[in-house]
């Protein structure tokens, strides 16, 4: 039966254990929030197939947040018994730091349990299914998404271009180029049209209306015809667009029954490889197709090692990642009933350096192992038992009630204080020194004493929880990405050296929720211990006492948006360089030249070309469409192998020249050389395409007033614009939300406040993605879909603020 000082234990263990899986969580899944719902609004998943995306990740979300979340439950809880004497008390009755150890370990059993279960079987099985999901219900739809005044290649031999959709999804003026025939290349202008996408059937067709189809036979320029048409339908080829993937799991993908299979398998495969590797050994000499054979039988062999430890790397794994619960309970005792002070933010401090060298520990083991330099049972249980050890020295310690740390003696502490001490002399008022020279003395309205004292503590807290999203971020990040170090066999400091450039990016997100936290925290602390009461009693009006509140949350928006336009846009574009190098992918290029397809300056012409030098201005295979834009129709067509760009004019080499009329006719000339003149400068043709997250605000204003001059869509771009604006300003609506909640915790203490503000942060950053999803397909104007979270959560903000009692 449980008794009431393990119930009494328990009750402060289980709710930091709660806030710490819900702050954990928030974090791991934080990123998680805008990609859903940008494939719910702007990409047209269904909400059902979304919400499974999102139910499957959390078991693996759990199994990493749930080891973590025990140990921080331990500390904080203890830390906060040690804090407030109750483990003096403890000892006063008799009671000893060993009956701590039974309330603990059946906590840290319940934890063991849960981790257990996610860790060998619901978060294999939800990682499948995820995959699953994701790839056969979303990859083919995302990628059939057709814009209008962009060129659409992602369907193989067919470009699009389409000048408008309709809400109800039909296409109005379409242009339409196929090559895939070999014989001839068409092209087709429709004043209206529709996709048929059948996904099913992998097979998708254009539906095309009130038009006119060009055909030119391959080298036959001179037997160019056209056929009008009221209604046409071409059969697409879409099979490429559908992701290629396969259906066997991968290692992270099993439970430990399909590991311990695979494992098996792996033997028997060794086991007829060798066989026939010292059958083909026996034979010396032969012909060289034995002697490739014997060499394709020993990468075979290699491989399967490689699979092999992989696998015994996750079982050992699935097995020591949930027993960590257990060695928490003899590290976690000692440190929380040494502390003094702090209470649990103490705890929820000391519990994310044990949980970062631990994972660190735990990532090397299982890099060493599969690099053979380990055995995979010393990579995956060795930081368990170094921690045991350590964790048993300290609980030893800790049953014989002896400090853990060693401190001056108090005779050394006197002499020291002897030192420091400052004998300071009052001189009588009516002596003056004539020779001295005061300081004149300087009252400062704001900030005065108590602002000063209130920024402090508010100060301590904020960078207490930065310094801790900014970890847990980056032992995220670490975990999320160390696999591709497995898969490229790259050294580890490069993905530290991705982590250190993803800092910035990290704390422009922590900035909002740290602010968050602290106004809370702050105010809500001097709520518990009567504080806010006795500032009252002074005369003091609430409204001026959050006042250096919001005047540090001011500070911290400014600080914001100068990470965001002097280091975040080059910080983004190492971080992408790194990562391109673990995965052994070229730079990316965003430029035009890779599409070939660009629209004039004047809307009515578009350009073609199979190749453009820059340095000389020389296109090669060059094409012009000349359109009547009221018609919607083609009216005259260049073609020239070769040309030269010099200044306003192009010189046109070895090509032809069709004019259409009014009356379905047409004259078709050929030229060895001819110049015309053009509205658009080399330039135009290389302009750079950026992503958003890569440019600081007037860079990306630049850039979208010169690619709209290009008929391109930008009304992503304008939206990301008026982000880069409105973000920095969260944190100043975090803390006029926080300042309500905050005076009505009352007693509560620091860790509903710290829940509180993870709640109020999580259905902020779901109306942010909600908000940017519907200004991504034009339902909400650039400004709204930005600023909208803000003018929606301020007012509210200073409403509650306004009811306060003063």
């Amino acid at each position: 039966m449980v008794k009431f000082f393990d119930r009494y234990i328990l009750k402060e263990i289980v709710p930091p254990f709660l806030v710490g899986l819900l702050v954990y969580s928030f974090v791991l899944l934080m990123n998680q929030v805008f990609i859903l719902s940008e494939l719910f609004i702007a990409r047209g998943v269904s909400f059902g197939v979304v919400a499974r995306i999102f139910l499957y990740l959390i078991p693996s979300v759990l199994a990493f947040a749930v080891p973590m979340s025990v140990l921080m439950g331990i500390l904080a809880g203890l830390s906060r018994l040690s804090s407030d004497s109750e483990i003096v008390a403890f000892r006063t009755l008799g009671i000893r730091n060993t009956r701590l150890l039974w309330p603990v370990l059946f906590f840290a059993f319940v934890g063991w349990l849960m981790t257990s279960a996610l860790a060998l079987y619901l978060a294999p099985w939800s990682n499948y299914r995820w995959v699953q999901t994701l790839t056969r219900s979303v990859l083919s739809k995302v990628q059939l998404n057709v814009k209008p005044r962009e060129f659409n290649e992602s369907i193989p031999q067919t470009v699009l271009f389409i000048q408008d959709i309709t809400p109800d999804n039909q296409w109005k003026n379409v242009f339409v180029h196929l090559s895939n025939r070999p014989d001839e290349e068409r092209l087709i202008l429709a004043r209206a049209g529709r996709l048929n996408f059948f996904p099913e059937a992998k097979r998708a067709t254009l539906e095309l209306f009130g038009g006119a189809l060009h055909t030119l036979p391959a080298g036959e320029p001179e037997h160019y015809s056209i056929t009008f048409f009221q209604r046409i339908e071409e059969e697409i080829n879409v099979e490429s667009l559908f992701a290629q993937f396969s259906s066997e799991k991968r290692v992270r993908e099993k439970d430990i029954g399909e590991l311990f299979r695979g494992i098996e398998k792996i033997k028997q495969k060794q086991t007829g490889l060798r066989r026939e590797l010292s059958k083909q050994e026996a034979v010396s000499g032969g012909p060289p197709e034995a002697a490739s054979r014997r060499r394709e039988i020993r990468f075979a062999l290699e491989q399967s090692g490689r699979e092999w430890r992989s696998h015994w790397v996750e079982v050992h794994k699935k097995f020591a990642l949930p027993f960590v619960c257990f060695i928490f309970v003899f590290l976690g005792i000692p440190l929380g009933i040494s502390t003094r002070k702090g209470g649990r933010t103490s705890g929820f401090t000391l519990s994310l350096g044990v949980i970062l060298v631990y994972y660190v520990l735990i990532t090397a083991g299982e890099k060493m192992a599969m690099e053979e330099r380990l055995s995979p049972f010393l990579g995956m249980w060795g930081p368990n038992i170094v921690f045991l050890l350590l964790g048993g020295y300290l609980f030893v310690r800790a049953t014989k009630e002896s400090p853990l740390f060693r401190l001056r003696s108090e005779r050394r502490k006197k002499r020291r204080t002897r030192v420091l001490l400052l004998r300071i002399r009052v001189r009588p008022t009516g002596r003056q020194f004539s020779s001295g020279w005061r300081w004149p003395k300087l009252e400062l309205r704001f900030p005065n004493i108590l602002d000063r004292y209130i920024m402090r503590k508010s100060s301590a807290i904020f960078l207490l929880v930065f310094s801790a999203l900014l970890l847990i971020s980056a032992i995220v990040t670490f975990f999320e990405r160390i696999d591709n170090i497995y898969e490229h066999r790259k050294p580890l400091s490069l993905l530290f050296e991705y982590i250190e450039y993803r800092i910035p990016e990290f704390s422009s997100y922590a900035l909002p929720v740290a602010v968050l936290t602290a106004a809370l925290l702050t105010l809500g602390l001097m709520t518990k211990s009567n504080e806010i009461t006795a500032m009252k009693a002074c005369g003091v009006s609430i409204y001026r006492l959050i006042l250096p509140v919001l005047f540090l949350s001011g500070l911290i928006c400014l600080f914001a948006l100068a990470l965001q336009e002097r280091i975040l846009p080059s910080a983004n574009k190492k971080a992408e360089e790194i990562w391109n190098a673990i995965n052994d992918v070229p730079a990316r290029s965003y430029s035009f030249l890779d599409r070939r397809w660009v629209l004039g300056r004047n809307k009515s012409r578009i350009y073609h070309y199979t190749y453009f030098e820059p340095a000389r201005g020389a296109f090669s295979q060059l094409s012009f469409y000349d359109l009547d834009l009221p018609t919607w129709s083609l009216k005259r067509r260049i073609y020239a192998g070769k040309a030269h760009l010099e200044g306003a004019m192009m010189n046109l080499i070895e090509g032809w020249v069709r004019d259409f009329g009014k009356e379905r006719e047409s004259r078709f000339e050929t030229f060895a050389d001819q110049k015309i003149s053009l509205e658009e400068e080399a330039s135009y043709f290389v302009k750079e395409w950026t992503e958003p997250a890569l440019m600081s605000f007037r860079e990306l204003k630049t850039y979208i007033a010169e690619v709209e001059g290009m008929g391109f869509e930008t009304t992503r771009f304008k939206v990301d614009l008026q982000a880069k604006l409105s973000f920095p300003f969260v944190s100043l609506i975090m803390a006029l939300l926080a300042v309500p909640f905050a005076f009505s915790m009352g007693k509560r203490g620091a860790l509903v406040g710290l829940g509180l503000s993870v709640a109020i942060a999580m259905i902020y950053w779901g109306a942010l993605g909600v908000f940017r999803s519907l200004g991504y397909i034009g339902f909400l104007s650039p400004f709204l879909s930005s600023w909208g979270p803000n003018l929606l959560f301020a007012p509210l903000g200073l409403y509650l603020i306004f009811r306060l009692r003063t």
